[in-house]
């Protein structure tokens, strides 16, 4: 008998027992739904996406210590752009293209009628536009002239734009920020707020570098505690274990030295965007994946136990029919190629109901979605006085393919399922099966 024969046999069977099919497909269809949905959220918040494309090789230098020799205790903090040339850009590092010190802030800016609003600002040099990638709706990146202190220039995104004047190609109207004026150069697409790492309204060139820091005055004594975030750009992920030993290497040569009073160590080591969004969790990257695995199986196999069960007692309702045809000569190929056609129907269907049950999922909770892994701490770190963050949609990080591969090991599986029973059906004398029909 063909596949075809065999998919029509299981049609009408599944349509003669329609409750029975109705919650095998609807049980599949969620299982599928839920867990491509927990798969899309972590997709979103680790996979490259707008504008943080580079994730997947890309290091953070968020903080470090500093501590005086023998003391147990110290100062943790962000790092100066001393330290920054002093360690990394005065030498080569090897696997390392380029980097960026980023110094953020909450900025007060105005338009030319002194309206004023809040924003997230960003204070970057000429690399942040390399390491980041940004879509430019008009105008430019900041360039080389654009760190005029005389005329500065800026980069807004298009909400803040519409905010201060009502349109968003407003590239070369002023801004007027903390008292200084800056002229636009180019507005880009909103930064979603779970983009921590690169979320801003509001670009400017660092025009103050390490004289915007008054640690120094604070402490009372020189420092290489500053107010930037670093982030390393690899050529690849697998360069990350060299730049880390390069820089700690460094570290370590430095507080070697007999002038040296205060140490220096990446207390926090140098982590990848992934290790970095996890620390707002609390858990490592391997223990996260572990529990993401078990949440996997857990929605997965709970309702293929359950499935399994039901397929046991159907066929059990089903041994006269099976002991029928066994006695007309159909051998055990055939009973077990009908049972394995009626659940890839079911599967196939479930399938296709997953497929609609998540994009539906996907778009009705989205905001919800973004956030459920905590990827927006640097953002809320600032005042909540400022033109609303833009959210990821959701179903632009939805992955055919995985689906397909996630809907193949459920099919597996549920074909798994039914050949237990299967196998028992099969096996019982044909007169044990005959006298089972009431």
């Amino acid at each position: 008998m063909k596949l075809g024969m065999y998919l029509k046999e299981s049609w009408y069977n599944l349509r003669k027992d329609r409750v029975y099919s109705a919650v095998y497909i609807i049980g599949t269809g969620f299982s599928l739904a839920l867990v491509m949905a927990w798969l899309t959220v972590q997709s979103m918040h680790f996979d490259n996406s707008y504008p943080e494309v580079n994730r997947d090789r890309m290091l953070v230098i968020p903080t470090f210590m500093e501590s005086q020799k023998g003391s147990q205790g110290g100062s943790n903090a962000m790092v100066s752009q001393a330290f920054v040339d002093r360690f990394i850009r005065n030498e080569p590092v090897e696997g390392l293209e380029t980097l960026t010190a980023v110094a953020y802030k909450d900025a007060l800016v105005a338009n030319d009628l002194g309206e004023a609003v809040g924003s997230v600002a960003s204070d970057v040099d000429m690399e942040y536009w390399k390491v980041f990638g940004f879509d430019f709706l008009y105008g430019h990146a900041l360039s080389e002239t654009s760190y005029n202190q005389a005329a500065p220039e800026a980069v807004i995104c298009e909400s803040l734009a519409r905010t201060l004047y009502g349109r968003e190609d407003i590239v070369g109207e002023r801004l007027f920020i903390d008292g200084k004026e800056y002229r636009v150069c180019g507005v880009v697409r909103d930064v979603p707020q779970t983009a921590s790492l690169a979320f801003s309204q509001l670009w400017l060139p660092d025009l103050e570098g390490d004289s915007r820091s008054s640690l120094e005055q604070w402490i009372g004594r020189p420092t290489m505690m500053g107010e930037y975030f670093v982030y390393l750009l690899a050529r690849d992920g697998s360069d990350f274990g060299t730049i880390r030993k390069t820089l700690e290497d460094r570290l370590e040569r430095y507080n070697n030295g007999s002038d040296v009073e205060y140490e220096l160590s990446f207390q926090s080591g140098i982590p990848s965007v992934r290790e970095m969004a996890l620390r707002w969790t609390g858990m490592t990257s391997a223990s996260f994946t572990w529990i993401g695995i078990g949440i996997m199986f857990f929605i997965l196999l709970i309702p293929m136990i359950n499935l399994s069960g039901m397929v046991g007692s159907r066929m059990e309702a089903r041994m006269g029919e099976f002991g029928v045809r066994k006695s007309f000569g159909a051998w055990r190929g055939d009973v077990l190629q009908q049972i394995t056609g009626e659940n890839l129907l079911l599967t196939l269907l479930g399938g296709v109901l997953g497929l609609v049950l998540s994009y539906v999922l996907l778009g009705v909770f989205s905001e919800q979605f973004n956030g459920m892994v905590p990827g927006d701490a640097m953002a809320m770190a600032f005042s909540s006085e400022k033109v609303e963050a833009a959210v990821f949609s959701v179903r632009d990080f939805f992955k055919l393919k995985l689906y397909v591969l996630l809907l193949a090991i459920v099919l597996v599986l549920n074909i798994i399922s039914a050949l237990i029973p299967a196998f028992k059906v099969i096996r019982r004398p044909i007169t044990d099966s005959l006298n089972s029909v009431k």
